[in-house]
């Protein structure tokens, strides 16, 4: 079975738990720390994707490193993934967990990366736009990349759309390339 598919079985199990529990906005919080933990922490997450090193040891170190941070479901968490062998599922088991959180209240993530800072009003005007498309809240994270060169690409979901200067360059290049 693909990790993919695992990470979907625990997360939504979680999820259904701190539901039942109604604590599923303090384990979204500790789904947070753990996908911002395991985006910078490289060797963390190769320790866990390590086959050979036992499932003991990777929930030692889970527990050091979330030691008072997390809640105690997230915790019991740790040590069934580690028991069962499947730690290396835990960085994707809380994007989901947090997918299910955010489709559960309505609200939809966007990312937008421009060639300048927006402004409070034009990233008030982004997230109206896409309130209106979608007929939800907006959770929206803004990055700046200079490589753009101007305009903007915006991603909701799976959807992009690049309106920036440099992928309209790109278009242009591929144009002229196809022709004779």
């Amino acid at each position: 079975m693909s990790d993919y598919r695992v990470a979907s079985r625990y997360a939504r199990s979680v999820f259904e738990l701190a539901n039942e529990l109604k604590i599923v906005d303090e384990i979204y919080n500790d789904m947070v720390l753990v996908d911002e933990v395991c985006a910078n922490n490289r060797k963390l997450v190769t320790l866990l994707n390590n086959p050979v090193i036992r499932y003991d040891y990777k929930l030692r170190v889970l527990n050091r490193v979330f030691d008072g941070h997390i809640n105690e479901l997230t915790s019991k968490f740790f040590g069934l993934i580690c028991r069962k062998n499947r730690a290396q599922v835990l960085s994707e088991a809380s994007r989901i967990f947090m997918d299910l959180y955010h489709e559960s209240k309505g609200i939809v993530q966007a990312n937008i990366s421009s060639a300048v800072e927006l402004s409070d009003k034009i990233r008030k005007e982004f997230e109206d736009k896409i309130s209106q498309a979608t007929g939800k809240k907006v959770d929206l994270d803004t990055k700046v990349d200079a490589s753009l060169l101007g305009g903007f690409v915006l991603q909701i979901g799976d959807k992009q759309l690049d309106d920036s200067l440099k992928g309209k360059l790109n278009n242009l290049r591929r144009e002229l390339k196809s022709r004779p």
